[in-house]
């Protein structure tokens, strides 16, 4: 289960990078629930400095990384394009 503060929890819902899965978990855009944990993990460990960088873990993050923002970018658009969709002339 992802835990936030409250203010992380505002920036990552105001950039687009937290969703719901089919269980109502909240994710990672882009990442199972089962991921988001791992990547939040990896995270805090490489602010903190006691991430392992080692091929293994980093290489698992940098995918997740890619994939994550990759589904965050096309939400962006998504919400742009409906915003900016002009209604049909009649």
């Amino acid at each position: 289960m992802l835990k936030f503060e409250p203010g992380a929890r505002a920036y990552l819902s105001g950039i687009k990078a937290l969703s719901t899965d089919k269980d109502d978990k909240v994710v990672f855009v882009g990442l199972t629930a089962a991921e988001s944990v791992w990547y939040a993990d990896y995270l805090e460990a490489s602010f903190s400095g006691t991430a392992d960088r080692s091929d293994g873990p980093h290489d698992k993050y940098l995918a997740l990384q890619d994939r994550h923002e990759a589904a965050r970018q096309a939400v962006i658009a998504n919400e742009s394009f409906t915003q900016t969709e002009k209604p049909p002339i009649q």
